[in-house]
């Protein structure tokens, strides 16, 4: 549905994505913050890169707040699991019977894909590209991410970073796992549309992928096959969790304050088990994300309104907050340089935590607003005619 047009064409594009918070699932957002911030806070130790060896300098748990901070100093990586997953929950939410139905076709499906997507990606891969080329004139090496050929530009440019290379540290790293999902995009949309894709197919689909992950894992197979084959496992996951939620739903909302107690006797059995049995990192992935999804989707309703904006600005700040940061942390460093200055040396203050973070949320925000926002209806209105009709402007 396309937003009313205002004098104002920032506004008017930010007012589409944000004045109403119905429908916008406000507690799947709570858990799409968190799983950015436990992306940047993996990511933090970045700043303690010595270009000399080319290598990442620092004792983990010497790193800022880690007595606060350690289950995502230790596995935020994770996140991107949990992202993945919930974009299956997302997906099937809102696209899954309307692709089934025909109302969706593949063209508008995709054009809001990349309106959502590719704006924002692009200016960071540019902005990347002409820091790296910076921060290799004063240190001879590139910064983190070490592939950064003319080959590996046009991979980006193609939004291919996660799956057309054995390798994913180039340009703006971070995107590899975008890129991979959008593979899944593909094979979601064609299952939905000429499969008529239901739980059982949903099903076949998680165990298939995790018994090739489990195999890769087994061969010690690392790459952009086992990419793919572990986001469509947390992306159909993320699917089964809408199917059987939808099923289940007038129990759920009869009993919802049993469903909040049965989903944190899964988190207490989960650490249980791990305590006892010892757990894989990819283990709790798998637990957290769908009952963390469950838990805070029934709790919903529970949410006072007033909060409800707050809780979907968060959620607009992650696409730009997950892109944005690497080139954040490409510019402090640099500057730092120039300063005569260490970043390893100042990232170990809390202080500078404490600012870094709010540097890249305060950014973020001011980028889906100025940018994102404007961008995706821009490019929505003036091709609507591959969706052959009028492209929504919900943000995702």
């Amino acid at each position: 549905m396309g937003s009313r047009k205002t004098g104002n064409g920032v506004d008017s594009a930010v007012n589409a994505a944000v004045s109403s918070t119905k429908g916008r699932m406000v507690g799947i957002e709570i858990l799409r913050f968190f799983s950015a911030f436990a992306v940047l806070i993996w990511h933090y130790q970045h700043f303690f890169f010595r270009p000399e060896t080319a290598s990442i300098d620092v004792v983990r748990s010497a790193q800022p707040l880690y007595s606060l901070l350690h289950p995502f100093y230790d596995f935020g990586w994770l996140g991107v699991n949990v992202f993945w997953t919930i974009s299956g929950f997302i997906f099937f939410n809102r696209y899954l019977s309307k692709i089934v139905a025909g109302k969706v076709s593949g063209g508008l499906f995709f054009l809001n894909r990349f309106s959502r997507l590719y704006p924002l990606h692009i200016v960071t891969l540019i902005a990347v590209a002409l820091l790296q080329a910076v921060y290799v004139r004063e240190n001879a090496a590139f910064f983190i991410y070490p592939y950064n050929t003319p080959y590996d530009f046009f991979v980006n440019v193609i939004f291919a970073s996660g799956w057309l290379t054995p390798y994913t540290d180039s340009f703006n790293g971070p995107v590899w796992s975008v890129s991979t999902e959008i593979v899944i995009y593909v094979l979601f949309f064609l299952l939905a549309r000429f499969c008529r894709i239901g739980l059982v197919w949903t099903l076949l689909l998680m165990c298939a992928s995790a018994a090739a992950g489990g195999w890769l894992i087994h061969l010690q197979i690392k790459g952009s096959e086992s990419n793919i084959v572990f986001c469509a496992f947390y992306f159909f996951m993320g699917g089964a969790v809408h199917l059987v939620y939808e099923r289940l739903r007038d129990v759920i909302e009869q009993h919802r304050r049993a469903t909040v107690m049965l989903c944190c006797l899964a988190y207490v059995a989960l650490i249980a088990f791990c305590v006892v049995f010892g757990g894989t990192k990819y283990l709790a992935a798998t637990v957290i994300a769908p009952v963390s999804i469950v838990l805070l989707h029934a709790i919903e309703p529970w949410i006072p309104e007033r909060l409800a904006r707050p809780i979907a600005d968060l959620g607009n700040t992650t696409y730009s907050s997950y892109l944005i940061h690497f080139p954040l942390q490409l510019t402090t460093v640099i500057v730092l340089h120039s300063l005569g200055m260490s970043s390893a040396t100042l990232a170990m203050s809390p202080w500078f935590l404490a600012a870094y973070l709010i540097v890249v949320f305060s950014l973020a925000r001011g980028v889906f607003r100025v940018f994102e926002a404007p961008a995706q209806t821009f490019l929505r209105r003036r091709l609507a005619w591959i969706g052959g009709r009028s492209a929504t402007n919900a943000a995702r």
